[in-house]
């Protein structure tokens, strides 16, 4: 929690449903678990400026961490962990009707409350620092879950004193989303011509802790895009920055490449809630195969979601290919010069493709070499949006912009309660999904 030094601590329970890019306005964002960027101009994506695709690129890398990290798939998880659970809250509602928002509560049932909790505290803080003009202390502590009967009551984290350019004190929580900032900004500078100055919390907050604790390593930019990179293998990446920079100091080692950094951690072992030691590699595939189970999931008819259920079934695939048969692939997009004409930079998007892309106008955008025809990834925002009801009360459907632009049938409900027209004779895909998952009888009381 950001605060300055003689404000109260207050504890905040925060589910975190975007991570956004703000300065005097947004840039753009992408949306976690929904595979939907946007960027903040009314451009088409074939006519975006040097700006617009520096944006562009940093949203594509928060894709990348989705995708390709273990935190991103834990963060996929946990969103399906917890719609899950709010589509069996509503089921059990007295006369169909249900209250919004829908939260676990504290008595952890099936570990939803927990696993929301774990996420909101190794996420780290948001608030934006203009100018951070010196790092004080860096510590890690213990944090109280505070979850009843879980076998997990603290999570270490980081927490740093800082001050900026006004010599104004904060104490902040330095975790997940500060490091992906960090990395998707580097690579912005790093093979961008032009970009947005960003503020120095979050966005090169991954980069002040190296130097202040381990300089010689931050000399060259590389190895801090590669240890942002390898702290989202694990599941609190804000601890395990620290703890490698600090190992590497106190053993003497400056990694005479970043690929040897690679080299050196892809090579240990874990263990994984006491079940024995197991290898980053391992890890990342069961998890991979829970995630497709889930994601898969939200679309539980086969014969009408075939080409959904291929599209993610062949991007997790292609993301385990890209962890650990071309582990160098973030550095090879960094040393590979204008985006434009980078040639890594151009494999990765063969080999992955992109989420849905937006602009101010609502023009969508899909770009995928290998996409089967009729693919609709609208509808991973459709589940954002209906995540966002659940979660928040958000009754406003955010795709009416999208479905304007591109000539669907809109009317007053989707400003107000988009659920209704799931008894229509042509579906969104909101009402789509909403009648898919049988909730077209139950309506949220508002």
């Amino acid at each position: 929690m950001v605060t300055n030094k003689s404000s109260i601590f207050v504890v905040i329970f925060l589910i975190v449903s975007y991570m956004s890019r703000r300065l005097h306005q947004t840039l753009g964002y992408y949306t976690p678990a929904f595979f939907h960027i946007n960027v903040g101009t009314n451009a088409s994506f074939s006519r975006f400026s040097d700006m617009d695709f520096s944006v562009y690129l940093h949203e594509y890398i928060h894709f990348i961490q989705d995708t390709t990290t273990i935190y991103g798939l834990n963060n996929m998880f946990v969103y399906s962990e917890y719609l899950r659970f709010a589509i069996d809250q509503v089921y059990s509602s007295k006369n169909k009707r249900f209250d919004i928002p829908i939260l676990p509560t504290d008595d952890n049932k099936e570990n939803v409350y927990l696993n929301m909790k774990i996420q909101n505290l190794t996420n780290g803080d948001s608030s934006e620092i203009r100018k951070v003009k010196a790092i004080i202390s860096i510590n890690i502590e213990s944090e109280p879950t505070g979850v009843i009967g879980s076998s997990v009551d603290s999570i270490e984290s980081v927490f740093v004193e800082c001050i900026d350019d006004k010599d104004n004190d904060y104490f902040l929580s330095f975790g997940a989303l500060s490091i992906m900032e960090n990395m998707a900004y580097l690579m912005e500078q790093m093979i961008c011509t032009d970009y947005s100055r960003s503020p120095d919390y979050p966005y090169s907050f991954a980069e002040k802790i190296v130097n202040k604790i381990y300089p010689e390593f931050g000399m060259d930019r590389l190895n801090v895009l590669a240890l942002c990179d390898l702290s989202l293998q694990c599941s609190n990446p804000g601890k395990v920055f620290v703890q490698y920079l600090q190992e590497m100091l106190s053993k003497g080692w400056l990694p005479t490449s970043p690929e040897k950094l690679y080299d050196q951690i892809y090579q240990r072992k874990n263990s994984i809630n006491n079940s024995g030691e197991i290898t980053l590699e391992q890890n990342f595939i069961e998890l991979s195969n829970i995630v497709k189970q889930q994601t898969q999931g939200y679309f539980n008819d086969p014969k009408f979601f075939t080409d959904i259920r291929n599209w993610i079934e062949q991007l997790l695939h292609t993301a385990v290919n890209l962890r650990f048969k071309d582990r160098y692939f973030i550095l090879n997009i960094a040393r590979g010069g204008n985006v434009k004409t980078n040639k890594a930079f151009e494999q990765l998007f063969k080999e992955i493709g992109t989420p849905l892309i937006s602009n101010n106008t609502g023009e969508c955008t899909l770009l995928y070499p290998n996409q089967p025809e009729g693919v609709e990834l609208g509808y991973f925002s459709a589940i954002g949006q209906i995540v966002s009801l659940f979660e928040s009360g958000n009754c406003k459907c955010a795709l009416h912009p999208i479905c304007v632009k591109h000539g669907n049938d809109v009317d007053k409900r989707c400003q107000s309660a988009p659920w209704e027209r799931c008894n229509d004779m042509r579906l969104c895909p909101v009402a789509l999904l909403w009648r898919h998952w049988k909730l077209k009888d139950y309506a949220p009381i508002i």
